[in-house]
């Protein structure tokens, strides 16, 4: 049997994840009664018709302009999905549970080690490092995809559906963890007072401002989709995993020195990570290691 990439299939497993992931946000959307704007719901419709029209319409194999948008279509919708949740979360689940995951940390840290933690000082230099790693959290999975795309990978859809499976996966744990993390709860005058460096402060305001999905701190998505990414690479491109690997440590590691997240966010995000890879190689098959002669295009 040949295998899934190479078949004539309408839709993509991490295209049919996505559409699912969108028609339960629509349904949430209108679960909300007058809490959620009907240009909410206007635009969870037409992003979900679009995403679908697009992925039958563009087919399988195909070359040139064509070829790019397929392999990249998930890349503009998975940034929509995450900035259109917050306005559904409270529709789903209300409560807030920064004090739970407080307790979380206090029962695997402990009390001493968990004031510790907070109180760690960074020097400009280093919050200027970590701000720019942790910056870079959506970036990478694009430059996998476009790295892949353009050597025309044959096992690029079932990376995909494994970086895509984890970034459903984590948006899935922020409706039923609400949180915002320490940076607006217990650390947030040290979040506050966090060096300014050269671009460390101008990219932190950025990034919250961009951020409209607040409660999004259990799991650690970063960790999860770093993670994700890291492993895909490590089977099909050695060289982008060596230049990822130390990226992506200092993401991970910025996700809890700068604020952003609880410890237990990002524990949890590991065996979470690892149940996304395996029900995406489930669904689509394993993402195998590379040979050593280079994958051939498309004829």
């Amino acid at each position: 049997m040949p295998p899934a990439e190479t078949r004539k299939l309408a839709v993509r497993p991490a295209e049919v994840a996505i559409a699912a992931f969108l028609l339960w946000m629509n349904l949430v959307s209108w679960l909300g009664l007058h809490s959620i704007p009907n240009a909410t719901r206007g635009s969870l419709a037409t992003v979900t018709t679009l995403f679908l029209l697009s992925a039958i319409a563009l087919g399988e194999n195909q070359t040139g302009w064509r070829y790019w948008a397929r392999e990249l279509l998930p890349v503009p919708v998975i940034p929509y999905i995450f900035l259109t949740l917050g306005k559904l979360i409270p529709v789903v689940n209300s409560r807030v549970l920064d004090l739970t995951l407080l307790g979380w940390d206090r029962a695997l840290l402990g009390v001493e080690a968990q004031e510790a933690l907070y109180a760690i000082s960074l020097p400009p230099w280093l919050a200027d490092l970590l701000t720019v790693a942790y910056s870079t959290f959506f970036f990478q999975p694009i430059l996998l995809a476009v790295t892949l795309a353009s050597r025309r990978d044959p096992f690029l859809p079932r990376v995909t559906s494994a970086v895509v499976f984890t970034f459903l996966l984590s948006y899935a744990g922020y409706f039923v963890v609400p949180a915002y993390g320490p940076r607006a709860t217990v650390a947030s005058q040290r979040y506050a007072t966090l060096p300014k460096g050269v671009v460390g402060a101008p990219i932190r305001e950025l990034l919250d401002h961009w951020e409209k999905t607040k409660t999004d701190a259990f799991p650690s998505g970063h960790t999860m989709v770093t993670l994700a990414v890291l492993y895909c690479a490590r089977r099909r491109v050695t060289w982008l995993y060596q230049t990822l690997l130390p990226v992506g440590a200092l993401l991970i590691a910025a996700t809890i020195l700068l604020t952003y997240h609880y410890v237990v966010d990002v524990v949890a995000a590991v065996p979470l990570a690892a149940l996304a890879l395996f029900v995406a190689a489930r669904c689509h098959g394993p993402v195998p290691a590379a040979s050593l002669a280079p994958p051939r295009p498309p004829s």
